[in-house]
């Protein structure tokens, strides 16, 4: 399915949350669905399902496109599923990446397969990201350091009055999606809501799972 290869068979269970939560994204403010969980590499992999998505989110960052494919299939079947032929009224912005270069490596197939498919408006040429923001992996959280030449630039005639849903590969605490939206809303978007392949949790350290095999 998809091209995708087997190690990275897309055969992986939809997080029940995702389901739970769907028929009320359009009327929560923020609200934040995630398809799968993802297991940082420091835990333990105790399932196939737990490999499948770590594989999913290693090609996504990598710009894969059979990834890619994958990601823009989950969100465009949503779409449709919620908002029917008005699904063109939204915008998926993805949430900018540590440099215009990586932004653009990371995203630019997905977004276009996306706008495509829903025919929306592409986000990805109406935002430009300025200098390189440096990023610091504390623990279980992601700590963003800027160095004050990082700056995401909006096209304002795009982004006014127009009702976008925020996208990204994987989200730990959510600050950095509510940290963008709030950008957005400067620009004059109407934040509905973010979609994210994973959502971070915690597991079993390696080092005690192989104590107990």
């Amino acid at each position: 399915m998809y091209g995708i290869k087997k190690k990275f068979t897309p055969h992986v269970e939809i997080s029940s949350k995702a389901l739970e939560h769907s028929q009320n994204f359009n009327q929560m403010n923020m609200k934040k669905i995630n398809f799968y969980e993802y297991l940082p590499q420091r835990f333990a992999a105790t399932s196939e399902q737990i490999v499948k998505v770590r594989n999913l989110i290693y090609n996504f960052k990598s710009g894969r496109k059979e990834a890619a494919n994958y990601a823009a299939d989950l969100i465009v079947r949503l779409l449709w599923n919620w908002y029917g032929h008005k699904c063109n009224e939204y915008t998926i912005v993805c949430v900018p990446a540590s440099s215009n270069a990586e932004y653009r490596h990371r995203f630019s197939y997905f977004s276009h397969v996306v706008a495509c498919r829903c025919q929306q408006e592409n986000a990805m040429k109406h935002i430009q990201i300025l200098g390189k923001r440096e990023a610091l992996h504390r623990t279980a959280n992601h700590v963003v350091q800027d160095n004050g030449n990082y700056h995401v630039v909006f096209d304002k005639d795009f982004f006014a009055g127009r009702k976008v849903i925020i996208f990204d590969d994987l989200v730990t605490t959510g600050a950095t999606a509510e940290n963008f939206a709030s950008l957005l809303q400067d620009a004059g978007a109407e934040v509905k809501g973010a979609l994210f392949i994973a959502k971070s949790v915690k597991g079993i350290s390696k080092k005690s799972y192989n104590q107990y095999k």
